[in-house]
């Protein structure tokens, strides 16, 4: 497993989706983009932000959940690519037991960035998909404002016939 952070979620010009960048933390700070679906962006988004909602969104409801049983998150995982989908877990651990539950990788992103919990990708997807971005440098933060601003757009321009076939 290949220790990663969000590096950003984008959105990509040619299908107007979100794109979750995963970029690993070492050297050469390879980055694996999955596209994500609008509302798991916007979760991970006001994680990133530390934005605390005035109730519980559906994450911070099943870190609340988790918390409750005295369990906590171990690491979110990614586990797999299988024909163009990404698979993902959360591994939980409750009384010296680890569980690890299946997951898509935008909420297992998105549970491990409410309970700071490292994320991982599998080597073997790491190298198939993979990329050093252009500048060959890791995302920094100040590149965060710039996401925003392609995001909070990417929102604002939403039309309900986006989503229809």
């Amino acid at each position: 497993m290949v220790e990663v952070e969000v590096a950003g979620v984008r959105v990509d010009l040619r299908s107007n989706a979100p794109v979750l960048l995963l970029q690993e933390r070492r050297d050469p700070h390879r980055v694996v983009p999955i596209f994500i679906g609008v509302p798991e962006a916007n979760a991970i988004h006001l994680a990133l932000s530390q934005v605390d909602p005035p109730r519980p969104l559906t994450h911070d409801l099943l870190r609340l959940v988790i918390e409750e049983l005295d369990a906590e998150v171990v690491r979110a995982e990614v586990t797999e690519l299988r024909a163009g989908t990404y698979y993902a877990s959360v591994v939980l651990a409750q009384g010296g037991i680890e569980r690890e539950i299946s997951a898509r990788p935008s909420d297992a992103v998105a549970l491990a960035l409410r309970t700071s919990s490292p994320i991982f990708v599998d080597e073997a997807v790491m190298d198939a998909e993979g990329a050093v971005l252009d500048d060959a440098e890791p995302t920094s933060s100040g590149d965060e404002d710039e996401l925003l601003g392609e995001f909070r757009d990417f929102i604002e321009h939403l039309r309900p016939e986006d989503f229809s076939d």
